[in-house]
């Protein structure tokens, strides 16, 4: 049996922290599916997160290519155990992957499509200061 050449090789371009983080997402489009969730703010919880993109958890099965607006915001530790925030961001991400990963629970794979430079960066030096931890 010939084993996947992908198994155990990363393909993403950035690295990916794991997380929990509360996230609130909306339907931007398509109208259709906007329609059928609704026009409101859904409360979720991110997985990860890299440069590139977030996975996150939800009870309602999105299809890909769907757009959404997502929020969130980022915080920080210091040595004094301060307590920093940045945010919230709003990002524009699509839908790549939906996996179902238990009862009406699915979990989104979604990648950035519109995000300020700043918050980029922000992102970049969270899951580089939390990975080197």
């Amino acid at each position: 049996m010939q084993e996947n050449s992908y198994a155990h090789t990363e393909r993403r371009k950035s690295p990916r922290l794991r997380l929990r983080l509360a996230v609130v997402y909306q339907i931007n489009k398509p109208l259709s599916v906007r329609m059928q969730v609704g026009d409101k703010e859904i409360l979720s919880t991110a997985l990860d997160l890299s440069e590139g993109g977030i996975s996150i958890t939800t009870n309602y099965n999105i299809p890909l290519q769907t757009e959404l607006l997502i929020k969130f915001t980022l915080f920080k530790v210091d040595e004094d155990s301060r307590v920093s925030f940045y945010g919230p961001m709003e990002i524009i991400g699509e839908v790549r992957s939906n996996t179902p990963i238990e009862k009406n629970a699915h979990r989104l794979g979604i990648c950035f499509v519109k995000i300020d430079e700043k918050d980029r960066a922000e992102i970049v030096n969270f899951v580089k200061v939390a990975l080197e931890s």
